[in-house]
């Protein structure tokens, strides 16, 4: 594979080049490493006098949770290194999860919600109020 083939993957076929693969562990690996040393100055920062407590709490679940994401995606990276062509011919069946639906979505539960939604419309986003949307999305 080259360069340019690399940064810009054809998925799923990209999952099938065992380059592609080797990269993108090696770039889960430094940047799960970057999150440890983060998490790990964040809860020395939390010990200092004067801390910003709540914030560095905030900071630290963020952290956390992208940490957690990463190795995530990093067991399914595993995982795929040897079944990235049945991914690819597998293609349109949408009752097994994805790599990217299993990094993306919080459980099983919310996977499973989503399949059973139909997906949105032009319709219904013309009906959306997108102000609304907005106060709701703020609140939380």
């Amino acid at each position: 594979m080259d360069a340019n083939k690399n940064d810009n993957p054809n998925m799923p076929e990209a999952l099938s080049s065992a380059e592609y693969r080797t990269r993108l562990s090696t770039k889960l690996n430094c940047l799960i490493a970057v999150l440890e040393v983060a998490i790990a100055k964040i809860s020395k920062s939390m010990d200092l006098p004067g801390a910003n407590e709540e914030r560095l709490l905030k900071i630290r679940s963020n952290l956390e949770n992208t940490l957690s994401i990463c190795h995530r995606a990093k067991t399914t990276l595993e995982r795929t290194g040897g079944v990235a062509k049945t991914a690819a011919v597998r293609g349109l069946d949408k009752s097994e999860m994805t790599a990217r639906d299993y990094v993306e979505l919080s459980s099983i539960d919310e996977y499973r919600k989503f399949r059973k939604m139909p997906p949105i419309t032009k319709e219904d986003l013309g009906t959306l109020d997108f102000d609304e949307l907005a106060r709701r999305l703020t609140e939380s």
